[in-house]
C-alpha cells in the first residue's frame, strides 16, 4: 500500500500549510505530509506556497503582493491564514507534526541562498525528505535521517533519472505523467516513485494499480478510503 500523503496538510478541509490543516491531516489517517517552506526577511523558516500573501491570507494592500521573503516573521504572523489560523514556522511544524512523514519541498530556493542547509539544520536529526523541483537546492544536502526527494512537472528521460539517482531516494512525478514504464524506470536506478497531487478516484485506482509508493493528496480521507477497500 502506498503512503498517503497529506497535500499541504489536509488542505481540502483546512487553510493549506497551517498546523489546522496538519492536525486535520493526522485526523484523516494520513501517514505524512507535504509542507512548502520559505525564509523571512528576518531569517524564519515559515510554512507558505505562494510568492506573496494574497491568495491565502487577509493581508490588505501594502503587504499583500510583497515578496514572501521580504516580509518579517512579525508581519506575516499578523495576517490570518485561514479560519483564524496563523502562517506556522517549521519549528511549529516539527513540535506539531508528531508521528507524521515530513515531506519539506523547498519553495523557490532561489530567493532564499543556502535555505537546504537550513532546513536540514533545523530538522536537528528528526527524519524527514527535503526536496525541490530545483536539482541544485537538494543536490548536495546530507545530514542524519534527511531523505533527498526529486520534483518533476513532467516525466523526465533516462538521461535525466540517471543524474537524479546519484543524488536522490525518491522520484515524485505530477500524477499525470505517471505511467507503468516510468514507475520502473525509477525503481530500476533505486529510488522510489511517487506522485502529487491526486484528488479524484478514479485517479487514485490509477496510481495504486500502478503501485507507487507514495501519494499526496488534498484529500487523505478519499484516499484512505479507497486503502481500505483494497486490504
Amino acid at each position: 500500500m502506498p503512503e498517503v500523503i497529506a497535500h499541504r496538510g489536509a488542505s481540502a478541509d483546512a487553510p493549506e500549510n497551517t498546523l489546522a490543516a496538519i492536525t486535520e491531516a493526522r485526523r484523516q489517517g494520513a501517514d505524512g505530509v507535504e509542507v512548502d517552506v520559505q525564509r523571512t526577511a528576518d531569517g524564519v523558516l515559515v510554512l507558505h506556497h505562494d510568492a506573496t500573501p494574497r491568495r491565502t491570507t487577509d493581508a490588505a494592500a501594502e503587504l499583500a503582493d510583497r515578496p514572501l521573503g521580504g516580509l518579517t516573521l512579525a508581519e506575516l504572523r499578523s495576517l490570518d491564514a485561514g479560519a483564524g489560523e496563523r502562517i506556522p514556522t517549521l519549528a511549529d511544524l516539527l513540535d506539531a507534526a508528531g508521528e507524521l512523514d515530513l515531506f519539506l519541498e523547498l519553495k523557490d530556493p532561489w530567493h532564499y541562498p543556502g535555505i537546504g542547509r537550513e532546513v536540514v539544520a533545523a530538522l536537528a536529526g528528526r527524519p524527514a525528505v527535503v526536496m525541490s523541483f530545483d536539482a541544485g537546492a537538494v543536490r548536495e544536502l546530507a545530514g542524519p535521517g534527511v531523505i533527498v526527494g526529486q520534483l518533476l512537472a513532467a516525466a523526465p528521460d533516462a538521461a535525466l533519472l540517471d543524474d537524479i539517482a546519484t543524488y536522490a531516494e525518491l522520484v515524485t512525478v505530477d500524477h499525470r505523467a505517471m505511467h507503468a514504464d516510468l514507475a520502473a524506470a525509477i525503481r530500476d536506478r533505486g529510488m522510489s516513485p511517487g506522485v502529487y497531487t491526486v484528488n479524484e478516484g478514479a485517479e487514485m485506482r490509477r496510481m495504486l494499480d500502478l503501485g507507487v509508493d507514495r501519494i499526496i493528496t488534498d484529500r487523505p480521507a478519499v484516499l484512505g478510503e479507497l486503502l481500505a477497500l483494497q486490504v
